[in-house]
This record gives C-alpha cells, structure tokens and sequence, in this order.
C-alpha cells in the first residue's frame, strides 16, 4: 500500500460510519419533515378530480330534409320537433377519491346549461352498470345532477332531448377541493373540437 493510499484509509477510518455523522441525521430529519408535510396535504386534500364530455347528435340529418320531403318527423307529446338532437353528458370520476355530497358547496347541484331548453332527460347509464347514481333532474330546461356520490373511478352518463343546436355546453358547478376539466370541446354544430388540453 502506498503511503497516499494509507492516509486515505486512516482517514476513512477516522470519520466512522456515515450513520453516526451529524450531517447524516440532519439531512434524514428535513426529508422525514418534507414526506410529513407531504402527507398531511394529500390527506387534508385528496386528490378528487372530474373530467367531462359532451357528444351532439341531430336526430334528423340536415342532408335528408334537403333531398326529401318525406323526412322523418319527430314530436315530443303534441309538440312537433323541428331540429330535435340528443346531447349526451359523460362525467368520469378519476380521481382517488369519491367526490361525496360534502364536495357540493352549499348543496348547489351541478347543472347542465345549453342554450336551448332540455325537453326531456332520455337516458342514464352507469360504469359499471351496478353503480346506484346521485340524484338528478330537468328543471326549467336545465339538467341538475346531485347533490350526492359520484364514486372515484366511475362514469355516469345522461342523454336528454333538445329542440335546436345549442350554443353552449356548460358545466356549472361549485365544488370543493374537487379538479373539474373538459375531456374534449363539442362546437355549436355538435362536432368534436379536439383542441383540450389532456391532464
């Protein structure tokens, strides 16, 4: 061993192990304390987030009232439909945890604005299909879902009958602690505009 060498060892062997090292516990205390804070935050805030989509679909095909006169007509009771689409809301719920009826500030439900007064609420689906959904209904010609459950890793889906393309596709809502986000964007005429930001 060269003399280099053996001061190198008989200083490695001065300094001990690095557990007994001051510098050592110190730096474990700080990132104990930041994992600490850490936790405290997802707890005091758990992840909830919310993504929804909404499809458009004319039940009538602008082509088929151009080239015929014999187009299927649509009527709602008494009320003939002259432009009837059905817009379908999808609300997922991907976060980690349940977005329960404390998350509606106030109790105010969420609600579906359109532009054009919803007629009737059509269809509901759940995924998966067991899932006993929150409360909701039409009314005034708007869709108020909740307050109420919406479970983490579950997907609810509500079709309604409109009369008319609508010129807007409007979530409102007031929740705490809960990230809502569209999915994609549907334009006036009911088409995807894929130009959202994915989370």
């Amino acid at each position: 061993m060269t003399r280099g060498e053996t001061q190198a060892s008989d200083l490695v062997e001065g300094l001990g192990p690095f557990w007994e090292s001051g510098t050592f516990w110190a730096a474990a205390a700080a990132v104990v304390a930041v994992v600490a804070v850490y936790v405290t935050h997802r707890a005091a805030h758990p992840r909830r987030r919310l993504m929804y989509a909404f499809t458009s679909d004319p039940l009538v095909q602008r082509h088929q009232r151009e080239m015929s006169t014999r187009v299927l007509r649509v009527s709602l009771g008494d009320q003939e439909l002259s432009d009837p689409r059905l817009v379908t809301l999808r609300l997922e719920c991907r976060g980690t945890r349940d977005i329960s009826s404390a998350q509606f500030e106030n109790g105010k439900p969420i609600e579906v604005v359109l532009g054009v007064p919803i007629l009737e609420l059509v269809s509901m689906s759940t995924e998966p299909p067991d899932v006993h959904p929150t409360t909701f209904d039409v009314v005034d010609g708007v869709l108020r879902i909740g307050p109420g459950r919406l479970g983490a890793g579950e997907t609810v889906s509500y079709t309604v009958l409109v009369d008319g393309a609508p010129d807007q596709y409007t979530l409102r809502r007031e929740l705490i602690d809960v990230r809502v986000r569209p999915k994609w964007r549907v334009d006036r005429d009911g088409y995807l505009v894929d130009d959202v930001p994915r989370p």
